[in-house]
């Protein structure tokens, strides 16, 4: 029952409405004491890399509320770039210990106004082979409220369903900004270069390392804080709260699955708009893979 309440988008948009109401009195009481003292925490993604699981570790950090909010540079209702401005005000009212979940392409604008809000910003990212698999699955079975919901659900294949989330879409005609997957990727590869961002892989967290990961994010964390914690019992609880089955777009939280779904057509697709990508990551030293 709980899991289906989770996977409800209507029951999880009422109850970040309400939230709303305590995140406004927190806002109106704060001061820039309290945001040296308690930062707040962005959770920042390329979309299908692993969001509420970094959120999951994130909430485990000493005063981090969750509020709901969720700040897109593309909206999923709309699919349309939303406006700087907008995006710029969404970022100035967060209040001290908020956590925000995100999908926030990089900007310099952006990133100095986090800076002076004094935020804890991490951005985990994916290998781009499982990131098209996941979203042909997600955009296709889960999310109908999507502007691409429908143009996933035409294709009669998984394999058509991966290859759109590969190449995009490259119609003059088609109504949307959705690019192949490399072009989607670098618009949020700014954040791997500023260094008031930890970036952090999806699958060193879902690996044996991810206790030595989740001490250096812990560590990033304490830096930006004026707070007197235990970082031994913060990192314990960070790393038991992990479970990607809580998540509500949840499928397998694997890493690596590409290798048994792509067909060699996706291959040199990917190859073709994102091979120099997957190498800049480190998920590749070369094309022969």
């Amino acid at each position: 029952m709980l899991a289906q309440l989770r996977k409800s988008a209507v029951v999880r948009k009422s109850v970040a409405l309400v939230q709303q109401i305590p995140r406004a009195v927190s806002y109106c009481l704060a001061t820039p004491s309290e945001y040296r003292r308690r930062p707040p925490t962005v959770c920042n993604s390329f979309p299908k890399s692993g969001t509420h699981l970094l959120a999951q570790i994130l909430q485990a950090f000493p005063c981090v509320v969750d509020y709901g909010r969720f700040v897109a540079s593309m909206p999923s209702i709309t699919f349309r770039e939303a406006r700087k401005r907008t995006l710029l005000s969404k970022i100035s009212s967060t209040v001290p210990g908020e956590l925000i979940r995100a999908h926030l392409f990089y900007d310099p604008e952006f990133a100095r106004l986090l800076e002076r809000r004094n935020a804890v910003h991490v951005f985990i990212y994916r290998d781009p082979r499982d990131v098209v698999i996941s979203e042909a699955h997600y955009l296709t079975h889960m999310n109908r409220w999507h502007r691409l919901h429908r143009y996933f659900r035409k294709l009669t294949s998984e394999d058509a369903r991966i290859s759109f989330s590969i190449l995009g879409a490259t119609g003059a005609r088609f109504p949307y900004d959705y690019p192949d997957v490399g072009r989607r990727f670098k618009r949020y590869e700014g954040w791997l270069d500023d260094g008031n961002v930890f970036a952090v892989r999806f699958e060193e967290l879902v690996s044996e390392q991810r206790r030595a990961v989740v001490a250096r994010m812990a560590a990033f964390y304490a830096e930006r804080s004026a707070l007197d914690w235990d970082a031994d019992e913060i990192v314990e609880r960070a790393v038991s709260s992990i479970d990607p089955k809580k998540a509500h777009t949840y499928r397998k939280g694997e890493a690596g699955g590409w290798r048994q779904v792509l067909t060699e057509s996706h291959r040199e697709a990917i190859k073709s708009v994102a091979g120099d990508l997957l190498i800049r990551l480190g998920y590749e030293q070369d094309f022969n893979w």
